[in-house]
């Protein structure tokens, strides 16, 4: 049997035919239940029935992602941290690619970016918009993030995965270069010693007025979460977009229903019960 060694075109068709199913199955007017492991079983489902049936689901090897059908960018990002699969860098290409799911699976290829509507093709070189000069080098790096960080994922053969624009946010370079790597390699450590984490990350909106165009929504996040969990419960942590560089990540402790409220979103959706962790939360060096 040749399947244990299929190519990559086996895979993403593999990959592919799923999210069209999931996804198929959301327009046809049924839901089901799908298990993910990046997810934990059940990825995060939207409060708004209207923003659920606008967005779409990718799943790749290294983590699945909720992708707004206002913005584009991604609502959330689940992924399963590994000791195994953490590994040096900083000498992997980190030019930003078109995910190749989004591009298929979409039913209208258009982005509503501001006032102006843009085809897939255009994103790419597009200079009003996050996903401008996407398949260039990070020039400014100041001004993206990976939501799920290319140093957890550099010793598996998927690392490219992390250069989708799926996994992209805007973030102030403060703030990524200051208490969410901090997080980032934290958790690393943490994952090597444990062996396994789960983590689900995203942006934070605010929203200043009731007009219901998608253009009135800021496209810059107003703050950024990460919630860990392991088989002790959760830790949930959200960074406000102005903070600086050296200020203390364990002082951005929430809770996990705080983020859910202003996420808009059922973060464990088949979990009947969460357990804020105390332990996980000295694990990761807050007391």
């Amino acid at each position: 049997m040749e399947l244990r060694h299929s190519n990559d075109r086996f895979r993403n068709a593999v990959i592919f035919c799923f999210t069209m199913f999931v996804l198929g199955g959301a327009q046809a007017g049924y839901t089901q239940s799908v298990a993910v492991t990046h997810c934990q079983g059940e990825c995060p489902q939207y409060d708004s029935q209207l923003a659920a049936t606008r967005a779409n689901v990718v799943i790749h090897h290294l983590y699945a992602a909720g992708l707004n059908g206002d913005t584009g960018l991604a609502d959330w990002v689940a992924y399963r941290l590994t000791k195994d699969a953490i590994g040096v860098a900083s000498l992997l290409p980190r030019s930003w690619q078109a995910d190749r799911l989004v591009g298929i699976s979409q039913v209208e290829d258009i982005l509503q970016i501001g006032e102006k509507e843009l085809s897939l093709t255009e994103v790419t070189t597009s200079s009003d918009n996050p996903y401008a000069a996407m398949a260039m080098p990070d020039t400014e790096p100041e001004r993206r993030a990976r939501l799920a960080p290319m140093t957890s994922f550099a010793n598996t053969p998927y690392w490219s995965d992390l250069n989708n624009l799926s996994n992209m946010i805007p973030m102030p370079s403060p703030l990524r270069l200051g208490p969410w790597l901090r997080l980032e390699q934290r958790l690393n450590r943490l994952a090597a010693q444990q062996g396994e984490l789960y983590v689900l990350t995203g942006p934070l909106y605010i929203i200043n007025n009731l007009s219901l165009n998608p253009s009135s929504v800021e496209m810059n996040p107003a703050a950024y979460y990460k919630i860990v969990s392991d088989d002790s419960g959760v830790v949930a942590f959200a960074f406000p977009q102005e903070l600086e560089q050296h200020e203390s990540l364990c002082d951005q402790r929430v809770s996990y229903v705080q983020i859910e409220s202003m996420a808009g979103l059922q973060l464990f959706p088949s979990k009947s019960q969460v357990t804020e962790s105390i332990s996980l939360l000295a694990a990761l060096g807050c007391n």
